[in-house]
Formats: C-alpha cells, sequence, structure tokens
C-alpha cells in the first residue's frame, strides 16, 4: 500500500513540475487573431514554418461548451494556421454542429498544432465585430495585426544571422 501511495505522489509532483514549466516557459509567445465577415469566421495562429494545424475547438467562453471542432485543415493555408471555423470542407473531419446563428458573446479558440502545441484565446464577439480590419488583419488580445505579424511574434529558435555592420 505505501508503495503504491509513494507511486502516486510521486506522479503527482512530477505533473506539478510539468504543469509549472509549461505554464511558465517565456521562449513562446503566441498570438492567435480573429476577423468575422458577415457569417464567416476565421482565426490566424501565429506558427513558425515547421509548424502544422492538428486541430481548432471553439467553445462557448460563458457555457464552456464545445461548440466546434475541425481535425487536420487538408489547405496548406489551413495548416499554417489561417483557419476558417464551421467550414467542413476545409478540414478531414470536423463536428457536425452547424455555426449558431448568434454567436455567443465569448468564443474561447484552441488550436493544437504539431510540434510545438498552439496558441488559444478568448474573443468578444463585439470587439471583433467592432474592430477596424483591413484586408488580411486579425483582432487579437494587443489590438490589430496582420498574419504576418502574428507569425513574426513566434520565436522559432533561430537566430539573426545577418552580419553585423
Amino acid at each position: 500500500m505505501f508503495a503504491s501511495l509513494g507511486v502516486v505522489v510521486l506522479a503527482a509532483a512530477g505533473f506539478f513540475v510539468y504543469l509549472i514549466h509549461i505554464m511558465s516557459d517565456p521562449i513562446r509567445p503566441t498570438l492567435l487573431g480573429m476577423r468575422i465577415d458577415g457569417d464567416r469566421v476565421t482565426i490566424k495562429a501565429g506558427q513558425c514554418p515547421e509548424e502544422r494545424v492538428r486541430r481548432v475547438e471553439v467553445w462557448d467562453s460563458g457555457t464552456e461548451r464545445l461548440l466546434w471542432r475541425g481535425d487536420k485543415p487538408v489547405t496548406d493555408e489551413g495548416k499554417r494556421g489561417l483557419l476558417t471555423l464551421w467550414d467542413r470542407e476545409a478540414y478531414r473531419t470536423s463536428s457536425p454542429a452547424a455555426q449558431p446563428s448568434e454567436l455567443p458573446e465569448a468564443l474561447d479558440v484552441l488550436v493544437e498544432s504539431d510540434p510545438y502545441g498552439g496558441p488559444d484565446g478568448v474573443f468578444s464577439i463585439t470587439e471583433v465585430r467592432a474592430a477596424d480590419l483591413g484586408p488580411g488583419s486579425y483582432w487579437t488580445r494587443d489590438g490589430v495585426r496582420t498574419a504576418a505579424e502574428l507569425d513574426a511574434v513566434q520565436d522559432c529558435g533561430g537566430t539573426d544571422e545577418s552580419p553585423e555592420p
């Protein structure tokens, strides 16, 4: 019995250390952007060149209910983090739920990518709709950003190899 308890305590401690490491890792800042054009909701996840989106989930932030999920985007744009939500044709598989006729006050979006994980964010639908977004721009927690700016935020582990002046 004491051996089993010891294993459980060690496993819990290991998991706790892992969570602290993941949550405090300053290496990979991530941004997620959203835009709404009519009924079309699009997400842009900042990504490193080697990352590929595996899944996107959309949750009602108020009720914590899963509204929709899309797995394995089929387009190159989708694999690189440009994701149209509730578009069955854009994913290998997706949940059967249709886009709600009226979006909740806030959406919680989670993007899972290989090999690094992926960003998540909560979006106020009112804020996103009110934002003055030009073509290719997205509302983020830090204001309006372009897709290129979202990708540039990532620390992809590279070094600046430009020659010094």
